[in-house]
């Protein structure tokens, strides 16, 4: 009873303000909840008396489970029950608010979704529109046609934790959202959230279903990643809802409204909107939490997921599974080794995840589409030869200042090199993909220099790929990209070390794939695509990193000082654990940039854009978004110092045109025009 009541506190003192840490008996801070409940305002002296009867007795004794008082109970079973409280409470508390104050706004909130059986049904014909009946199936489609069909067999399976291990270009996206679907409707489940890893592939994945339900009507799939954050932080409107009714469609703000608590049958996010929220302290990410529960959850591409932070991200996934109804699918083509064993206690139990892909060796042999020859240093210039050596060929680096010097070298040597990389704004890099997909298709010579976010799910296919030594996940990213259509024999993939050191995770990832890869003088090379070498790498890389001491995540916090998210979570400090999970530790900084025509006249509309109306403003600002790049924040001082990037007066940066480069993007190291007045 004490411990149930102690919950009631902890969302009722937080409705406003965010969960707060317990904190102690002795603990100086004011804000924790200890130090609340010893000096009460006035006002809840008489609560117990004025607190009906069925909150004093019968619900308080409705939760000794969820509360922890279990003998399977996890050591995050408390915290996660009083968030999830916590998320009920604020979601229903703003609801009727919105319904009191401003009932033509939530008179725009949808009161029926499309039922489960029709998305399923609308995915169904998509997916049977494109098949070519005229033609015989290729080897990859009929590879594409068997994923699918396990997916549609596994989704019977009674809900839990799986497993979607499948090589890349193997129609995962789709046959995955086909499992959800079906086990959704098989089991009564509510909706279906697909995470990514990226912001980019994020918007690309939710394009695609939309296509895929877009007989069932527009609004379908609800997208919520940074850009959609951002484009609501930067709006003076969105302070009132009122002012916001005024100046948009219907249609944008049943969208705006639908973020705010998931309400939607499909949603498309990212893992940093999803897990974060898992273990978020603030109202308005919390908001949402409720929504997961009773849902599927299909983590893609989960070998991102980040190596310390491993033991409470597998223990909330655990505890979804295990308390609120939701079937977790982690999708990758290499999944890491997250399974529990004597030399990983935190993982997953092996008992408890189901592989929907029941002969994923011979799958992932069956799609063997090229070999990969591991060799020595090269220099730059080497680098640029052994490119310009072939008329189609993709360079993969991994860092932007690398690629770019590098892609000048080539373009030195060879006419038809191209660059990506993400110092270029997404309307750049759409229009660049184009490009190569349109020089590939036609047989053209296509040379491409770029960073890793060729690797995150742009479907190109060269018949050669070099790629700089990183983490064996990331090589086999990069090798997902060659001979993807299967129209060689084999394509060819050449990993090669660099004399540009990689930073931080990546040089870590990098040591963990040279220690994988090694062998004895005489002994055969382990080969980087079979799955046991996969589970090698993850094995060392993740594993040797578990907690040094019990509690500690691996995390090193803001304050320098090394954290133990899991143990805040059993302590119940709400707030510390908040500001400790998170995915992304630096974040970046959104510069609206001039490329091409449009970006140019898009950066002398946000430039006055505190003259324009409401509507004008949230009209720039969606369009601004296909031409704004992330910068670091010693990046942005730097443009700042530099003079070639300013904010408006309606507080958005943007970029001068001298610092952007039509073929890499963004130039950190550009100079002021003296002549230039404006933008």
């Amino acid at each position: 009873m004490k411990d149930a009541a102690l919950a009631l506190a902890f969302v009722i003192a937080g409705h406003h303000a965010g969960l707060a840490d317990l904190g102690t008996n002795n603990s100086v801070d004011e804000s924790t909840l200890l130090r609340r409940l010893k000096s009460p305002p006035p006002e809840c002296n008489n609560a117990r008396s004025h607190a009906p009867e069925w909150l004093k007795t019968e619900t308080l004794r409705r939760v000794p489970r969820q509360l922890g008082h279990d003998t399977q109970a996890t050591p995050i079973r408390r915290s996660m029950f009083i968030r999830m409280l916590f998320s009920a409470l604020i979601d229903a508390d703003r609801l009727a608010t919105e319904r009191a104050v401003n009932p033509q706004t939530s008179n725009l909130r949808p009161t029926v979704h499309p039922r489960i059986a029709d998305l399923r049904a609308a995915l169904d014909t998509y997916l049977e529109s494109r098949v070519d009946r005229t033609q015989p199936p290729s080897s990859i489609n009929r590879i594409r046609a068997g994923l699918l069909a396990d997916c549609r067999s596994a989704a019977a399976k009674p809900p839990g934790l799986f497993t979607l291990t499948a090589p890349t270009g193997s129609g995962k996206t789709l046959s995955s959202m086909a499992f959800a679907l079906a086990h959704a409707e098989r089991h009564g489940l509510e909706r279906v959230i697909y995470a990514l890893p990226f912001t980019s592939v994020t918007e690309q994945n939710a394009g695609v279903f939309r296509d895929a339900f877009a007989s069932i009507g527009p609004d379908v799939v609800l997208e919520h990643h940074s850009a959609y954050d951002a484009e609501r932080a930067q709006d003076p409107a969105s302070r009132g809802a009122r002012a916001q009714d005024e100046t948009m469609s219907p249609g944008e703000r049943r969208r705006q409204l639908a973020v705010e608590n998931w309400d939607s049958r499909v949603v498309v996010t990212t893992n940093v909107q999803l897990l974060e929220s898992l273990f978020a302290s603030e109202t308005k990410r919390c908001r949402k939490l409720h929504r997961i529960a009773r849902s599927v959850i299909v983590l893609d591409e989960a070998q991102s997921l980040p190596v310390e932070l491993l033991r409470p991200t597998l223990a909330a996934l655990e505890e979804l599974v295990a308390m609120y109804g939701v079937t977790v699918v982690l999708c990758s083509a290499t999944m890491p080794a997250v399974l529990r064993r004597p030399e990983f206690p935190i993982g997953l139990d092996p008992a408890a995840v189901t592989e929907i892909v029941p002969n994923r060796v011979e799958l992932a042999a069956t799609m063997r589409r090229v070999r990969v020859r591991v060799t020595g240093l090269l220099s730059d210039e080497e680098v640029a030869a052994q490119v310009t050596g072939h008329e189609q060929a993709l360079l993969v680096l991994n860092t932007r200042p690398h690629a770019a010097r590098v892609f000048g070298l080539v373009k030195t040597r060879a006419s038809d090199v191209l660059h990506l990389s993400a110092s270029m704004c997404p309307a750049h890099r759409a229009d660049r993909v184009k490009e190569i997909w349109q020089r590939l298709h036609n047989g053209l010579p296509c040379r491409v220099v770029s960073t890793q976010v060729v690797e995150a799910g742009i479907d190109i296919d060269f018949p050669r790929v070099f790629r700089a030594m990183a983490g064996l996940d990331s090589i086999v990213q990069a090798a997902g990209r060659c001979n993807r259509e299967g129209k060689l024999p084999r394509g060819e993939v050449v990993v090669f070390e660099t004399d540009e050191q990689p930073p931080g995770d990546i040089g870590i990832a990098a040591a963990s794939t040279r220690e994988v890869l090694g062998h004895e003088p005489g002994e055969p090379a382990p080969d980087p695509l079979d799955l046991a070498t996969i589970e090698h790498y993850f094995r060392h890389h993740s594993w040797s990193k578990g907690p040094p001491e019990p509690g500690w995540d691996g995390r090193v916090g803001p304050d320098g000082r090394r954290c133990g998210i899991t143990r805040m979570l059993e302590e119940l400090n709400f707030s510390s654990a908040s500001r400790n999970y998170r995915i992304i530790e630096e974040g970046t900084i959104g510069v609206v940039v001039p490329y091409g025509t449009e970006g140019v006249r898009i950066c002398e509309e946000v430039a006055r854009s505190h003259l324009l109306s409401g509507a004008e403003q949230r009209n720039t600002r969606r369009r601004a978004q296909r031409y704004t790049v992330g910068v670091r924040p010693w990046q942005l001082t730097t443009l700042m110092e530099s003079g070639v990037c300013h904010e408006t007066e309606s507080g958005v940066l943007v970029l001068a045109i001298e610092a952007y480069d039509e073929h890499v993007g963004l130039r950190i190291d550009a100079q002021a025009d003296p002549t230039r007045s404006m933008v």
